[in-house]
């Protein structure tokens, strides 16, 4: 038998004694009970058998209160837990989260520290609350760390937690570490830490009871703010659109989305393209691309724009994208070739776009006229262009003049060209379009030949059976007038082909 003697005990008076170990039921030692003779003493075996029995007595009692001691703590564990919970989901703010969970967390775990780390946008972590508080640090990449920490099983994770709380607050800390991932649906958020005075076992499982609470709060003040500011964009596009808003309320908005409304900038107007007439059909071989839906579509394309032109403004429609690009120091130039370097689509995917771009629009007043003009050239430039892309406003040409007026005008000179609308639509001629490029190119005849790719007799001819058909006279018209009325009716025939061809497709 060996025998370790301890002064603090004062056990060098004795000259005997026995000592009987105090056995767990799982079978390790929880204490000893010992017998001391202070003269020489033989103890018998009646002595070592009532020594067992009271040891067997004494564990089960000491284990009994054990299990008492920590059901009444996990008790205690679970109530609060339960308290911390319902304080998190009636913080009324991602703020409000934060300060709650922090400080909940030194008295749940009588923690001596604890913190949140948010991520940003650069993958970079963030001191969001501090308890006790302290500065906060510059940004600490830790992607490998987080990765090490999230994927670690959790025998291992206290070494990982050692290396991450090493990173977030230097070394050397007092306490054991404990540090788990914020993730809601999939997404990581950022990091809880804390370090506790005693065993990590039940304040992990707790830590990650209110982590897992933590991040479901966090990314709901995140969604809600989301939408809250999606509600101020759509008020603020709302009131720019109608160009009579207060400039009070006009200038209060334009601030919380930190858009200078003094300073130039280009409308965009974007809309699904639809093919019209004959259709391009794929390469053979090439299989076309499923189409993408259209809320699918418009957020590739606000991704597209936020990257491409910082503090942009996007406001998804049901069918439609409008969009603020401020100009900055380039020019409005410069700006629409950006945009035009972008990929809007082909004839062939199914997933085209016509972008329509305004000129110029500089104070709250002027963008109403903008938003005109950008839906404007997404409408109809993609009816003169017969395909996907950018249409500046100014491009449209002489169409600028007639779009406000095409509705209110209706004269004999529209009544005739119609006759000929309806010649084409039976006879599958090009009378209108030979008409309008006569015209532009002010009666002459080899340079209207040319611009159609016809012989100089066969442009004589279709100009006579113009003539007979609509009862026009081209010597003696009014070109100008003529020309502004066969612009408007070739409008208003592309718009209707275009509706026709919609219709068939849906």
């Amino acid at each position: 038998m060996r025998r370790a003697s301890f002064p603090e005990l004062g056990d060098e008076v004795y000259q005997s004694l026995v000592s009987v170990p105090i056995f767990a039921r799982a079978g390790d030692v929880i204490g000893v009970i010992t017998l001391h003779a202070d003269a020489p003493h033989e103890f018998a075996r009646t002595d070592l058998d009532f020594l067992e029995h009271t040891a067997a007595l004494i564990s089960g009692a000491v284990e009994n209160a054990r299990l008492y001691e920590d059901a009444t703590a996990r008790v205690a564990l679970l109530s609060n837990l339960s308290q911390l919970s319902q304080r998190i989901a009636s913080a009324g703010s991602q703020d409000d989260v934060l300060r709650v969970v922090a400080a909940s967390l030194l008295e749940l775990l009588r923690a001596d520290r604890a913190e949140i780390h948010l991520l940003d946008p650069d993958g970079r972590l963030r001191l969001a609350v501090a308890r006790p508080e302290r500065s906060s640090p510059e940004p600490l990449d830790t992607r490998s760390l987080w990765l090490d920490a999230l994927e670690a099983p959790s025998k291992a994770r206290s070494e990982k937690s050692r290396r991450l709380a090493a990173a977030l607050w230097g070394e050397p800390f007092e306490g054991i570490p404990i540090v788990l991932p914020l993730v809601a649906g999939g997404e990581r958020l950022g990091l809880v830490g804390v370090t506790i005075p005693g065993r990590a076992g039940e304040a992990e499982t707790a830590l990650a009871a209110v982590a897992a609470h933590t991040a479901v709060a966090l990314k709901q003040h995140q969604v809600i703010e989301h939408l809250r500011e999606k509600n101020l964009l759509k008020d603020f596009f709302q009131m720019l659109a109608r160009g009579d808003a207060e400039r009070e309320a006009v200038g209060a908005l334009a601030a919380r989305l930190a858009c200078d409304l003094s300073s130039p900038h280009l409308v965009l107007h974007i809309v699904p393209w639809k093919a019209t007439g004959s259709r391009a059909k794929p390469k053979p071989g090439l299989k076309p691309k499923p189409r993408l839906s259209w809320p699918d579509r418009a957020g590739q394309v606000e991704a597209r724009l936020v990257a491409r032109f910082p503090n942009v403004l996007v406001d998804n429609l049901e069918r439609s994208i409008r969009a603020i690009v401020p100009i900055g120091e380039a020019d409005a130039e410069e700006i629409l070739r950006s945009v035009l370097d972008m990929d809007w689509g082909d004839p062939v995917s199914g997933d085209g776009l016509s972008v329509g771009a305004s000129a110029a629009c500089s104070g709250p007043r002027s963008f109403a006229r903008g938003f005109q003009e950008a839906e404007s050239a997404a409408e109809v430039g993609a009816l003169i262009r017969g395909a996907p892309g950018v249409t500046a406003y100014e491009d449209l040409g002489p169409y600028r003049y007639v779009l406000q007026t095409e509705d209110d005008l209706r004269d004999r000179s529209q009544q005739r060209l119609e006759l000929l609308v309806e010649y084409d639509r039976k006879r599958g001629t090009q009378l209108l379009d030979t008409l309008e490029g006569y015209l532009d190119h002010r009666g002459n005849v080899v340079a209207t030949s040319r611009a159609l790719f016809i012989h100089p007799n066969t442009l004589r001819q279709r100009l006579d059976r113009i003539e007979r058909e609509s009862g026009i006279d081209l010597e003696r018209e009014d070109w100008l007038s003529l020309a502004v009325a066969a612009k408007v009716v070739k409008l208003r025939r592309m718009r209707k082909t275009a509706v026709g061809e919609g219709g068939k497709d849906g």
